[in-house]
């Protein structure tokens, strides 16, 4: 590795929150998007929280993080807007991560909403179904 921001002594890491759901199939979905990610960074620490109605929760994510080593923390937003949790809980989840944790450097992204490519994904889609009706329609 390269970068020093991954070697040993700096292990960065990413907790990918979501709103949370009672649906197992649902939370199964952040889980599998939490593996997929640490396959494809494998040199860094991965762990996926749920706001509310599930676990793990965001505290138990965070400190799961330390646990492993992490000295920085990347919170990514799996929702698609600012509502109340990205706005207020989120933030001050964080702050008090922060005081648990002061010698970790813990960090908020935007909502995943917020990413422009968001429109390819949404227009590629609709392609997809729109060939999909054309198919099943001859």
């Amino acid at each position: 590795m390269t970068d020093s921001a991954d070697s040993p002594m700096q292990r960065r890491a990413i907790l990918i929150v979501d709103h949370g759901t009672r649906n197992q199939d649902a939370r199964k979905l952040l889980a599998r998007l939490a593996a997929a990610v640490a396959e494809s960074r494998p040199q860094w620490l991965v762990e996926h929280a749920h706001m509310e109605l599930a676990q793990p929760d965001f505290d138990a994510g965070i400190d799961r993080l330390v646990a492993y080593g992490a000295t920085h923390i990347h919170v990514h937003l799996h929702f698609l807007g600012a509502g109340y949790h990205v706005r207020e809980t989120i933030p001050e989840l964080v702050e008090v991560a922060r005081s648990r944790h002061p010698s970790v450097d813990i960090e908020i992204g935007d909502p995943l909403g917020h990413d422009p490519r968001i429109v390819d994904l949404v227009v590629d889609r609709m392609d997809q179904v729109s060939r999909s009706d054309r198919q099943s329609s001859k």
